[in-house]
């Protein structure tokens, strides 16, 4: 069983947004409802059969998913998304990341298959570029009905030029979530391929000029850092690495110029808001001001994981939700569910930093962290993300040699004073 369940994560999460594809094309469905529904009865029998003990973060997770479907039943919001309660689980993003986390907990992860699934986010990475590049000419190339809207792309994230790969398959939000963890955990591996590295780079850094939002700029700043920060990297290096990156923009920049990418027009627009009435801004200004306005009336338990009718009409047409994650999740879920979930982010990034500590892969760390800084901006708070599932993958994959080194030095060292 679990060679297959090993199989069947290389095959799904590096390449998600196809299967997306496949999903809505075939059956017009959301792919997470039958991963949910596939994943399911091999959680069940690891949780029945297993004896490891369950992680810390699993737990509070664990415990945050029966505080998010109470609060959904309490506030009778299932019919809101589906058309009745089976339906609404299949569907729910907690639920499934919970099923995959006590799946992946329990897998025993070997060094030939860690390569391979490498191979395969190094295929979906050049597989994003490629699609974005072709998307700099035909804005609405390999683009999911559901994100163009009814009205065939008047879209304004569509008229605003920005590319989402073939990430709007998964998710509006992936590209931004999903793809900088790839490149993180590619960007941690030390004894990579050579010249791997500086292809990763430059494919994070163009794919996030060409997606034209900040979070994910930034989110690819915060990984493509952890290659400077790291101790066993010389300084002669880290200079060749950092000629190598802009050398490289610079002339794949020229590049996309010549097909019609305007990269001033992204730094202006985009990164200094030159020209523009500020409006990303103040929704985050808006957000703050309603969010102290409104959580005082359900301060402890929260509303639900739905955004009242009296919130958006303050909010106004622009956005229909509070657009700060951590205070859009304590409007939800009260100070009780937020602090539940957050204590589950808290002790997997803990795991993410100790295991960087030992081992010196920082790429789930890193990867985690864009994720808990994106949540600063906008509201996506999705463990379920094949970004974060690969992140606890790796995580595991590296826990388990951090403690086979432990028990070699333990015995070692037992020897030594036998002898």
């Amino acid at each position: 069983m679990n060679k297959f369940v090993q199989k069947l994560f290389i095959v799904l999460f590096p390449f998600y947004p196809l299967w997306g594809w496949l999903s809505y094309t075939l059956v017009h469905r959301n792919v997470g409802m039958f991963v949910t529904l596939l994943c399911a009865p091999f959680a069940i029998v690891y949780l029945i059969k297993s004896e490891k003990k369950i992680p810390k973060y699993l737990i509070f997770f664990i415990c945050f998913t029966i505080y998010h479907l109470i609060s959904v039943y309490y506030h009778d919001l299932a019919l809101i998304h589906s058309t009745n309660w089976f339906a609404f689980i299949l569907s729910d993003i907690n639920v499934s990341a919970c099923l995959i986390f006590i799946i992946v907990e329990n897998l025993a992860f070997e060094k030939k298959y860690f390569d391979i699934l490498s191979q395969c986010i190094f295929l979906s990475i050049i597989v994003t570029l490629a699609v974005s590049l072709i998307q700099i000419k035909y804005i609405d190339f390999f683009i999911s009905p559901e994100i163009m809207g009814e009205d065939g792309g008047d879209l304004i994230y569509l008229r605003e030029q920005r590319s989402f790969s073939f990430y709007s398959w998964a998710n509006l939000n992936s590209l931004g979530i999903t793809f900088p963890i790839f490149i993180s955990l590619l960007l941690g591996i030390k004894n990579s391929k050579k010249g791997r590295h500086l292809i990763v780079t430059l494919c994070g850094i163009l794919v996030a000029l060409l997606g034209r939002a900040r979070y994910i700029m930034i989110s690819v700043v915060v990984v493509i850092s952890q290659l400077f920060f790291s101790k066993k990297v010389t300084l002669r290096k880290k200079l060749l690495l950092f000629a190598g990156i802009a050398i490289g923009a610079i002339f794949l920049i020229n590049i996309m110029s010549s097909i019609g990418f305007n990269i001033d027009q992204v730094i202006s627009d985009r990164i200094l808001e030159k020209d523009t009435d500020m409006s990303s801004a103040m929704a985050r200004v808006t957000s703050y001001e309603v969010f102290v306005l409104k959580f005082p009336e359900h301060p402890w338990w929260g509303v639900g994981p739905e955004t009242r009718d009296d919130v958006k009409d303050l909010l106004g047409d622009s956005i229909p939700l509070i657009h700060i994650g951590y205070l859009s999740y304590l409007y939800y879920y009260g100070v009780i569910g937020s602090f539940i979930f957050l204590l589950s982010l808290y002790y997997l990034s803990r795991e993410a930093w100790k295991v960087g500590r030992k081992t010196k892969f920082w790429g789930s760390f890193y990867g985690l962290l864009t994720f808990c800084i994106a949540n600063l901006t906008f509201v996506y708070f999705n463990l379920s993300e094949a970004g974060i599932i690969m992140a606890v993958v790796f995580l595991r994959y590296y826990a388990n040699i951090m403690v086979d080194n432990t028990q070699i030095n333990t015995f070692n060292f037992r020897n030594k004073r036998e002898n």
